[in-house]
């Protein structure tokens, strides 16, 4: 028999934790992790008291093209500057065009306002609404979330360097997900759902592993710095989305009561997936992300990460 690779020793390593982590997080109803863990989907959750992070499929952290969970960050800018009306309804007809742009919705949500653009997951709406709002602040709201800079020793994924080269005019592709040089790790939009969890004026722990104490920079609490008319929106946004919206089939008995987002993006000929969220959404004590390399959210990343929640007794 052959001897592990230290890549499957530190793989074995965050199965274990996530068991064993589980004395401050719940029981497992199972022996080992759900068999997704064997996939190639990788998941994280944190502990929101604690800034405790499990890594149960092991330390490789993903850094892709987040999808529609950037909608999360548009409308906290749309919110935040004023840009748009929050009583304010766009139509969405399934197809729409903006210059040379034309996007698309998998079905047409009608007269939609931002709530439901967010549960809904509407580009239309979003591409219609952002029309005015610049890449740079798109871009510092980013940078505000976190998503600009590492977490849990993790480096952060590409982002933007505006000393370098000149920000697009149009901020769309930003805003829906799609844009090649923003590509968030997963710990970080894990992070950003924990936020959003903390509530304004809040602040997050430093997110660390119980498995790898070794922190590559010195990282900073975060902290919530958003009005509690944004924040509400965005949740409520989030509960839809689990509700009713495209990660209505995680927990249909609402049994952790998640507020959560999805992001789904092309690669290839195929798509990739992924989901964050908290839970409970009324009292939250934790954040998870489960990103999967191939499927769509509804797919695969809802049922990948029905797998890992639902194999827990999360107190």
């Amino acid at each position: 028999m052959t001897d592990k690779t230290e890549n499957e020793d530190k793989i074995e390593i965050g199965r274990r934790g996530f068991i064993r982590s589980i004395f401050g997080l719940g029981t497992l109803k199972a022996t080992e992790a759900p068999a997704v863990a064997r996939e190639s989907a990788a998941f994280f959750w944190c502990n929101l008291k604690n800034g405790q992070v499990g890594f149960p499929t092991g330390f490789h952290v993903p850094c892709e093209r987040p999808g529609s969970i950037m909608k999360l960050v548009a409308a906290a800018v749309l919110l935040e500057e004023g840009i748009f009306n929050l009583n304010q309804e766009l139509e969405c007809t399934g197809t729409h065009r903006i210059g040379r742009e034309e996007v698309h919705c998998q079905k047409a949500h009608g007269k939609i306002d931002l709530v439901h653009a967010l549960g809904f997951s509407c580009n239309i709406f979003f591409a219609k609404a952002t029309q005015r709002l610049t890449t740079r602040a798109f871009l510092t709201q980013a940078r505000a979330f976190g998503l600009a800079t590492s977490c849990a020793g993790r480096p952060a994924g590409p982002f933007p360097d505006e000393s370098k080269h000149s920000l697009p005019d149009s901020s769309l592709h930003y805003v829906l997900g799609l844009a090649e040089d923003l590509k968030p790790s997963s710990l970080a939009l894990m992070r950003l759902a924990a936020l959003i969890a903390v509530g304004p004026g809040g602040t997050l722990p430093v997110l660390h592993s119980a498995e790898d104490f070794e922190l590559k920079s010195k990282e900073a609490p975060l902290k919530n710095t958003l009005s509690k008319n944004t924040n509400d929106i965005l949740i409520k946004g989030m509960r839809l989305c689990a509700r009713q919206g495209t990660g209505r089939k995680l927990d249909e008995a609402d049994k952790l009561k998640i507020a959560l987002k999805t992001g789904t993006t092309p690669h290839g000929a195929k798509f990739q997936s992924t989901l964050i969220g908290f839970f409970p959404f009324d009292d939250p004590k934790h954040a998870v992300c489960l990103f999967s390399p191939s499927g769509t959210s509804q797919d695969t990343a809802v049922p990948k990460a029905r797998e890992f929640l639902m194999a827990t007794e999360w107190p």
